[in-house]
């Protein structure tokens, strides 16, 4: 009886202890809210690189379900329409990265930051754009890139405060879009199913003040058709391939951007 109980207990598996079992638990018993807690919750102590990469494997699952809409996120009836950009901007001889949030408010006092997993600070102290309720706010320009992990978002408006974990998947040397010579080819990323199928936008704007004068969406498969009667014009046009996830209220876009003057596309 002994040999035989030894024998069922070596043949168990034994599964290595790890800080992500809190969150492991909560998704294997149904609770996906419960789940992203944890997820935020634990990001910032993981300390090797294989709980780091466990860590970013369980975000995916979590996507995957409701492609992140399940997340328990209640910004302040004052906030609407949250969208967060991670961009990788790549420019001839240049790599960009930076972050746009846009938003609709009826309040013009704004002030936001946003807080990298790395320590750096972004959006504080830059002024947004109004137009009637909607808002939008560029970090400054970065030359490192936007890493995977726990992001915190903060909005003070009126003596209010109101502050924000999400785990994000960052922006890193991404390879979305690609020149064959002197085609440009999409390579988009893999998307569950319950998330928005990638697209492309392209943008014509002038020079040197960079204001839009073009812009077009398109699906992936279509043509990349640029508007007639622009020759002699000094343009800088860019074409942007993303992926769109959710975290609760908040839309978060991944962005690839190509850019240069226009007679290189």
């Amino acid at each position: 009886m002994a040999l035989g109980w030894a024998a069922r207990a070596a043949a168990a598996p034994v599964l290595p202890a790890t800080p992500l079992e809190p969150a492991y638990h909560a998704l294997f018993s149904g609770d996906r809210a419960g789940a992203w807690r944890q997820l935020d919750a634990l990001g910032a102590g993981l300390s090797s690189a294989a709980q780091r990469q466990a860590w970013l494997q369980l975000q995916r699952e979590l996507v995957s379900g409701q492609c992140g809409r399940d997340m328990p996120l209640a910004p302040p009836p004052w906030l609407e329409e949250l969208e967060l950009d991670l961009i990788q901007r790549d420019i001839p001889l240049s790599r960009i990265y930076s972050v746009r949030l846009s938003g609709a408010s009826p309040r013009r006092d704004l002030q936001w930051s946003l807080r990298l997993p790395d320590g750096r600070v972004l959006l504080a102290g830059n002024a947004a754009r109004y137009q009637g309720r909607r808002f939008e706010l560029d970090s400054d320009e970065q030359a490192a890139a936007l890493p995977p992990g726990v992001y915190r978002l903060t909005v003070q408006s009126g003596g209010q405060a109101w502050r924000q974990d999400l785990s994000l998947p960052g922006a890193a040397a991404l390879d979305w879009l690609r020149r064959d010579g002197g085609r440009l080819e999409p390579r988009p990323p893999a998307q569950p199913s319950a998330c928005p199928r990638p697209w492309l936008e392209q943008a014509l704007l002038s020079q040197p003040d960079f204001e839009l004068k073009w812009w077009r969406r398109r699906e992936l498969g279509q043509p990349l058709s640029w508007p007639a009667g622009k020759d002699g014009q000094p343009l800088w046009a860019s074409v942007s391939l993303l992926r769109a996830e959710f975290r609760g209220a908040v839309a978060v876009r991944q962005v690839h951007r190509l850019a240069a003057p226009w007679r290189q596309f």
